[in-house]
């Protein structure tokens, strides 16, 4: 493999480094790393009897090691330390964050391994340092200290396979690693100076996930010292994760080595802690993605300082030049599969015409092409000028009573239709002299719902039935209509009256369950403003508008959706799960979503290459600002 001459000196140069190193040092304290908490997601993740219904953890009759605490440390494991980021996840909000990490033996001297989704991006932080060796303190009881020093992350050192940071930690749970490359310390030594020689980087085949001698290390919750669970080992999971069964791999121990031959303070490193429901659900089984050709490209990038990957998208989903087109979204239970669980998928109308279908794949994104034991991608309608020119308001709900739903259209001359029960083998009429069987028309040519601007479809009745509407009028009135069915629209209630305020800045709305409420009849109201801000409104159909949260305060960034739906995207029975099409073409799921708090963000579909690797994000381009949409778009294609 190609490397870099080797650093052989003991110290480096000092200046910046020797500038970024005192600064973690004077951030990073015993007593701020003994507050953060664990970035861990898997591991508190099990049900309410810690089991995992989908993996037992005794499966295959693996016997559980003894674990213990090392008072004296391990010179090559430590604890990764995180500082406040913009991670949407509420919790551990705002705190101080860790995983377990540990060191990698480079002619660099300065590289560290660890779990990828720790990070789940490679540009959003503002700080991140290496501990290694941490040990309790031995001059101040339940105090840990560094013994070798803090460690900076190099900015923008951080190498993330770009399929892991566009598709995260579900869809890519075997890419689950990342390596950082550390600055000195700020003694001015490189890592392996400091603390001897790294683990050496192993791969290992699918057939190799079998191995013997394996130890375990990390550092769960508050711990001082690396737990340690000595020669047990591994065996294959799903053909492509190896499975370990060690006692208390608590949360807190994400991106920790598995080291084969470990001689007590190095070995060979098989894998980190992570892959499988990012490490997994309990607290005496835990997982790691294969380290295979993936994670030796990830580590000739450090080596040879290439650029990190950007994200790369979904195959089949298409870049953002197409879905710059993506003119308006519906969410429901389209496919005859979706229908059997009560998934979620996707209905898009694009600027020609068209209208495509993409089932749900319950891991927060979408089947695309078709694949043997999967649902396709479909074309409900081909490019066509009537629902290129005409076509304005699209929403789906179940309005005629059947398990499957239904599309409503709103044209722009007020004409609303309904065309019943959408399946995958739908064909939807492309001229205006076409009329189904499953067309229903409940509002006639020329009628008030030409002033409608937006059309949000819930549970706002009180029953069980997604069939009543929130409407947002051209003046700003909202009102609302429960049981909405093929004989039209009923018990129209009034839940704001005109005003400027929603008539000139209430952008988009939609949908969803986003409260947690125990009554799956009482669906809430999402509202992205013109200024970016967004609200939900909860429980509309007992507290109409009264029930206001704000989920994010006024911001450049979301100022560029574009398009909004919510569905039952992910794996829980809520529809709560929100699907977003960005001014510039990207595509993203924020999975989970709360009243108050954004859930975490699944990229579908990554920005344009050019803005990306020019470092351009949203919120400070000023094109993106300035221009709008229109001109932005032009920008970017020259």
């Amino acid at each position: 493999m190609r490397t870099g001459p080797a650093l052989s000196a003991p110290y480096c140069c000092r200046g910046r480094d020797g500038a970024e190193a005192k600064a973690a040092e004077a951030y990073w304290t015993p007593e701020r790393i003994a507050n953060a908490v664990p970035v861990d997601i898997g591991k508190d993740g099990a049900g309410a009897d810690g089991s995992d219904p989908q993996h037992p953890p005794m499966a295959g009759g693996m016997t559980r090691a003894a674990s213990h605490p090392d008072k004296r440390g391990v010179a090559t494991a430590g604890v990764f330390l995180i500082n406040s980021d913009d991670d949407p996840q509420s919790d551990p909000g705002k705190r101080d964050q860790f995983c377990s990490a540990s060191s990698v033996t480079s002619p660099t001297k300065s590289l560290v391994i660890t779990a990828a989704h720790c990070l789940n991006d490679n540009d959003r932080f503002r700080s991140l340092a290496f501990a290694p060796g941490w040990k309790p303190d031995p001059d101040h009881p339940g105090r840990g200290i560094a013994p070798y020093g803090i460690f900076p992350i190099k900015k923008g050192k951080v190498w993330i396979d770009g399929r892991y940071l566009a598709q995260g930690p579900a869809k890519a749970d075997d890419l689950d690693f990342a390596i950082l490359r550390s600055g000195p310390n700020s003694k001015g030594q490189f890592l392996e100076n400091a603390t001897g020689m790294g683990n050496e980087l192993t791969t290992l085949h699918s057939a190799q996930l079998a191995q013997r001698n394996v130890t375990l290390i990390g550092f769960p919750s508050d711990a001082k010292a690396p737990l340690v669970c000595p020669s047990t080992n591994t065996k294959a999971f799903d053909g492509r994760f190896l499975e370990i069964a060690c006692d208390g791999f608590a949360p807190g121990v994400s991106g920790g080595p598995f080291l084969r031959n470990f001689d007590g303070k190095r070995g060979d490193i098989i894998g980190v802690i992570g892959g499988y429901k990012t490490g997994g659900t309990k607290d005496d089984i835990s997982y790691s993605s294969q380290f295979d050709a993936d994670v030796m490209r990830l580590y000739n990038q450090a080596v040879n300082d290439y650029a990190p990957d950007t994200p790369k998208g979904i195959d089949g989903m298409g870049d953002a030049k197409l879905w710059r087109h993506a003119a308006g979204a519906a969410s429901g239970m389209f496919h005859t599969e979706s229908q059997k669980f009560g998934d979620s998928d996707l209905i898009v109308r694009w600027t020609d015409g068209e209208v495509t279908l993409y089932p749900g794949d319950q891991n927060q994104g979408f089947y695309t092409g078709c694949k043997a034991g999967q649902p396709c991608e479909v074309q409900l309608a081909k490019p066509n000028d009537m629902w290129s020119k005409y076509a304005d308001v699209i929403t789906a709900g179940d309005y005629t009573g059947s398990n499957a739903y239904d599309l409503l259209v709103k044209w722009v001359d007020g004409e609303v239709t309904i065309y019943k029960d959408i399946d995958q083998h739908t064909k939807l009429p492309t001229s205006t002299s076409q009329h189904p069987a499953n067309e229903i028309k409940i509002a006639a040519a020329e009628s008030v719902w030409k002033h409608a601007k937006g059309i949000a479809t819930g549970k706002y009745g009180g029953n069980k039935w997604p069939d009543d509407l929130v409407v947002r009028w051209g003046d700003g009135e909202v009102t609302k209509y429960v049981n909405v069915d093929g004989g039209g629209f009923h018990a129209e209630t009034q839940l704001l009256a005109k005003n400027k305020l929603w008539a000139d800045h209430a952008d988009l709305i939609t949908g969803g369950d986003f409260d947690g409420s125990t009554s799956d009849a009482n669906h809430d109201l999402f509202v992205k403003w013109s200024d970016g801000e967004l609200t939900v409104y909860q429980d509309v159909a007992t507290r109409g508008l009264g029930g206001e949260s704000k989920l994010k305060p006024k911001n450049s960034t979301w100022e560029h959706a574009r398009v909004v739906a919510v569905g039952e995207f992910g794996a829980n029975e809520w529809e709560d799960d929100l699907f977003v099409r960005w001014s510039d073409g990207e595509v993203t799921i924020y999975g989970n979503t709360q009243a108050d708090v954004l859930g975490r963000e699944y990229m579908l579909v990554p920005p344009p290459a050019a803005g990306f690797a020019a470092g351009i994000r949203r919120s400070d381009d000023p094109c993106a600002r300035v221009c709008g949409p229109e001109l932005y778009r032009r920008a970017i294609r020259r």
